[in-house]
């Protein structure tokens, strides 16, 4: 047992949130610096639409890690890098969330209730 202690997407979510606080407030977007009148979570268009193209790239980024997908040069398969990537799309899907306004428990109730969603309509085949 490695010792460590699991956190819950709300506890990630609220370490991720002190992350893009502390890079807003440093004027790390584009210069855009906020003197710590505004804090994430926050609905900003611009800052969700940054990170929706962040995660376009990522997901690459994860396709690129694992080729096994190709009809022909598919023998590339990295899985650290490929998790790695993947890590990536989860935080940045975070970010997108927080720049929309929602918060990690919003963020997690929503998942939860997909899951549940998604469990009613595999009972209906």
């Amino acid at each position: 047992m490695s010792g460590k202690t699991s956190k819950s997407l709300k506890d990630l979510f609220v370490h991720q949130s002190k992350f893009q606080d502390a890079l807003l407030h440093r004027g790390a977007y584009d210069g855009k610096k906020d003197e710590h009148t505004v804090t994430v979570p926050v609905d900003d268009v611009g800052l969700c639409s940054y990170h929706m193209q962040q995660l376009m790239s990522e997901i690459g980024e994860v396709l690129d890690a694992d080729k096994r997908w190709k009809s022909h040069r598919n023998d590339k398969n990295d899985p650290e890098a490929k998790l790695e990537e993947i890590a990536d799309c989860f935080i940045v899907l975070m970010n997108v969330a927080m720049f929309s306004g929602f918060d990690g428990q919003q963020l997690e109730d929503a998942i939860e209730r997909k899951l549940a969603e998604n469990a009613k309509r595999i009972e209906k085949l």
